[in-house]
């Protein structure tokens, strides 16, 4: 369960990472992102964030905005 608040880094670093993901290549976001989670749930101390995957969610929708506007 995630304990922490909507607007910590952690969700910020989260956003911040795919939105940039996401403008060079959209696909290597999403992969990252659900990469990410896995790898947390294989830690010990650590497990899957629902928080993590919105605030990842809401970074790859503008990166792909971006990445759309600036390829296309």
């Amino acid at each position: 369960m995630c304990n922490d608040s909507w607007t910590s880094k952690d969700k910020a670093l989260h956003f911040g990472v795919c939105l940039v993901l996401a403008i060079i290549n959209p696909i290597v976001a999403v992969l990252a992102a659900i990469g990410k989670e896995i790898w947390d749930m294989s830690k010990p101390n650590n497990h899957f964030c629902a928080k993590d995957l919105v605030a990842d969610a809401v970074g790859i929708a503008l990166g792909t905005i971006i990445f759309s506007l600036w390829w296309w």
